[in-house]
């Protein structure tokens, strides 16, 4: 009695088995699984130092994945500046994922808030065209920005970190940011970052004494007087006169008488006697 219970009840698992196996065409029950909606997102940041445009396909070979902030880019303040998401799509082995609407992926960026990327284009796209499939890498962009000046750190919103310790003049302040994307699964952040121009060194004004030019010393010297010229009164020759004849007068005879003679003989007698 007790094997014909057992009979029967290994009989009925027999049945139900093979219903089981017409029911789903051989496939074991346990091996079925759900579709996996959304696959695995992952993304690389590029930094370009120049506009990349409305739209593309490929990534520049200027732009920089930049993961390493002390070998980042150098942009100077106010160049042009354009990032770029690479946004890559993958599948787990035994499951189905769905393709994705381009427009369905969102990214956000730390050092961009309220900056939506736009679709740049598919860097790869197989699959079903206009989709991204599992495989497939599409192509994102930030443009129409400008290097920041990395030197006042109130230029971005999360204060430059110390880096480009590899490049001309070492380390200075540096941009980093982190993006990570979402549709709806979420990627891990990656980051890039760039630098200014090392800045000019300002000349310092060394006070170095000037030594004064000697100064001429006044020496004495005498002065030797120069000859005083003497005025020599040369006389000038002038005209030579004509000689004037002198009027001799004529003869007066003086007829002394009384007095007048005897004076007369008197004064001849005192001057013979003087000898004159």
């Amino acid at each position: 009695m007790q094997k014909s219970k057992i009979v029967v009840m290994l009989a009925t698992a027999a049945l139900l088995a093979g219903a089981l196996t017409l029911l789903f065409g051989g496939a074991s029950v346990m091996a079925q699984e759900d579709p996996n909606v959304i696959g695995d997102l992952a993304l690389v940041k590029y930094v370009c130092p120049t506009d990349v445009g409305e739209s593309g396909t490929t990534i520049p070979a200027v732009c920089d994945d930049a993961n390493d902030p002390n070998s980042a880019p150098v942009i100077p303040v106010g160049d042009p500046l354009s990032f770029i998401y690479a946004v890559s799509y993958s599948c787990p082995d035994g499951a189905v994922c769905e393709p994705l609407n381009p427009i369905s992926v969102t990214i956000v960026d730390t050092q961009l808030p309220g900056t939506t990327p736009s679709v740049f284009g598919p860097l790869t796209d197989g699959g079903t065209p206009g989709q991204i499939d599992p495989g497939d890498t599409w192509l994102y962009k930030v443009r129409g920005v400008t290097a920041a000046n990395l030197a006042t750190p109130s230029s971005i919103p999360t204060p430059p970190i110390t880096g480009c310790a590899n490049q001309t003049g070492g380390s200075r302040p540096t941009y980093q940011n982190f993006a990570s994307v979402t549709a709806p699964g979420q990627s891990q952040p990656d980051p890039a970052a760039y630098c200014n121009p090392i800045a000019p060194a300002t000349a310092t004004a060394t006070n170095t004494p000037v030594t004064p030019a000697p100064t001429a010393t006044a020496t004495n010297t005498p002065v030797t007087p120069a000859a005083t010229a003497t005025a020599t009164n040369t006389p000038i020759p002038g005209p030579t006169p004509t000689p004037v004849p002198v009027p001799i007068p004529e003869p007066v005879t003086v007829v002394l008488f009384g007095t007048g003679l005897a004076a007369l003989s008197a004064a001849l007698a005192a001057r013979k006697r003087s000898g004159k």
